[in-house]
């Protein structure tokens, strides 16, 4: 409730800011600066520019099953009208693979879109309308809509990241990885929020809240099957599985809080082990009694570990 409270009150300040420049604009090359009359003045100088954002809302980006699929975009904005481009981050939010609630993560994402980046919030198809790798599918799909509609979207084609918390990161880690044999794009980094990583066992860890079962969302991911009825289905959707020496595999940022009551800490810890076994680049960040997906998560200093991560991996 005061998320979407949240939510409207910036639309009406947005649209606010955005009436009052539609009026007349004196242009004039050299325009002076005022200088306040008023003795108790108090001058504010900020030198360094924080980007503005424009919002573009339920841009489709694909039609499957009948059904439009879409994007929320962020682009920002410089002071003045340029061709300026950004690296893109193509967002996956968390949904236990069912229908998302798009525009939960509205703040966050356009917060972090400040610092410089155009975000795109991808909707896909939710489970039980369609299992693996429809999600992931849908995903590469918004991931290439971006990279061919980079000049509309202010965005630099040769600096694409994927972030996705929960089952979204899970979605984003699918992005990098061959699934029957197919091609996965070129990835500058993958920033993956408290995963599901490895579906066959999480239910065996001792803080899991998951079954397994056919009802639960692994098994929905599945098609209506319990892990341990279909253990090398349960494989194939994890993306532990496909990490190897061999596979190509872009860098990849790993945060999880040690208080998970929804996605095991173990859960990524796995992960984290594979790709130091498989020599792989990676970063593992802990947040110490940060439970799923909670506010740790989404302040500035871990939004300074993210962007970090990224720039290291920009062309």
């Amino acid at each position: 409730m005061i998320k979407n409270l949240f939510f409207v009150l910036a639309l009406v300040v947005s649209a606010v800011s955005l009436s009052a420049q539609n009026g007349p604009r004196n242009n004039q090359k050299d325009f002076p600066e005022a200088i306040p009359t008023n003795s108790e003045v108090r001058y504010v100088e900020q030198e360094a520019e924080q980007y503005k954002v424009s919002y573009l809302p339920d841009v489709v980006y694909a039609h499957k099953d009948g059904k439009p699929l879409s994007l929320q975009l962020f682009i920002p904005q410089t002071k003045e009208k340029s061709d300026q481009t950004y690296p893109c981050i193509i967002f996956v939010k968390g949904s236990a693979w069912m229908k998302q609630r798009m525009y939960d993560n509205i703040p966050q994402v356009a917060q972090f879109a400040r610092r410089g980046y155009v975000i795109a919030l991808v909707e896909y198809r939710p489970t039980p309308d369609a299992v693996f790798p429809a999600q992931r599918n849908d995903a590469l799909d918004a991931f290439y809509y971006m990279k061919s509609h980079a000049k509309e979207y202010h965005v630099n084609p040769n600096n694409m990241f994927v972030w996705g918390d929960s089952s979204g990161a899970h979605t984003a880690l699918f992005t990098a990885l061959s699934v029957d044999n197919d091609t996965v794009p070129e990835i500058n980094g993958i920033i993956a929020y408290y995963p599901p990583t490895d579906l066959l066992v999480m239910k065996d860890d001792p803080t899991a809240a998951t079954t397994g079962d056919a009802k639960s969302p692994e098994g929905l991911l599945m098609g209506k099957v319990g892990v341990e009825e279909d253990p090398e289905l349960a494989k194939r959707i994890s993306p532990l599985y496909y990490i190897n020496e061999d596979v190509a595999l872009p860098p990849i940022f790993l945060a999880h809080g040690t208080k998970d009551r929804v996605v095991p800490f173990s859960q990524s810890d796995r992960l984290a082990n594979k790709l130091q076994e498989s020599h792989k680049k990676y970063e593992f960040h802990a947040l110490r009694n940060a439970d799923h997906g909670s506010w740790e998560f989404w302040t500035e200093p871990m939004y300074d570990r993210v962007e970090s991560f990224i720039k290291d991996y920009l062309k």
